[in-house]
């Protein structure tokens, strides 16, 4: 009954992201996310809602922030970065990524979802249906599914090791929004470089 009722308001928030106003998503994802740990029966620290897993966050941290200093340094990774434009980039990467979308996923899917499929079933059988639902979450958009699926692993992985959703939300972040950032950093650097290479 637990996992229908928090099933059916990650529903809702998904709707409503979708559908309704822009400006509220960053006060709905976290309000819902409050919401989804009594409802479910979970104690906090069965939600993942501890503060274990330093040093996986700062490593992943770490990880992720080397890999897109990388691809700023390769002119094809760049001008792929570049393709990518975000209004307000910094706002975005700093309210937006954090509030509208991670707190509510992470909390979601490797926090309530996580915990109780794990209660019933284990670790295993947790990490495979929070990881599918996770891709699904990311229909209509086909080609993001085998990803976001892959990367619900390794978030719940990271909530198992980490003992917390501590690390699974640094990483969240860490690509969501680093990532914005660094398109920010490419498409100022790319007609740069692309006014260079004309003159040659």
């Amino acid at each position: 009954m637990a996992v229908a009722v928090v099933l059916l308001i990650m529903v809702a928030v998904r709707v409503w992201n979708r559908r309704g106003p822009a400006r509220t998503q960053p006060f709905i994802g976290p309000i819902a996310a409050i919401l989804l740990v009594p409802v479910s029966g979970l104690t906090p620290a069965q939600a993942g809602l501890t503060l274990s897993g330093w040093a996986y966050a700062v490593s992943a941290a770490l990880v992720v922030a080397a890999g897109y200093g990388v691809a700023l340094l390769i002119p094809a990774a760049r001008r792929a970065l570049a393709a990518r434009d975000f209004t307000n980039p910094v706002r975005k990467a700093l309210v937006g990524v954090p509030l509208s979308t991670v707190v509510f996923e992470e909390v979601a899917f490797r926090g309530v979802l996580w915990g109780l499929v794990f209660q019933a079933h284990g670790a295993v059988w947790a990490t495979v249906v929070t990881a599918v639902l996770f891709g699904l979450w990311h229909l209509p958009d086909s080609t993001e599914v085998a990803f976001t699926t892959f990367a619900g692993v390794l978030l719940s992985f990271l909530r198992l090791v980490g003992g917390g959703l501590l690390a699974p939300f640094v990483l969240h972040w860490t690509a969501n929004g680093l990532g914005i950032l660094a398109s920010a950093w490419a498409r100022r650097s790319v007609p740069a470089d692309s006014g260079g290479s004309d003159k040659s």
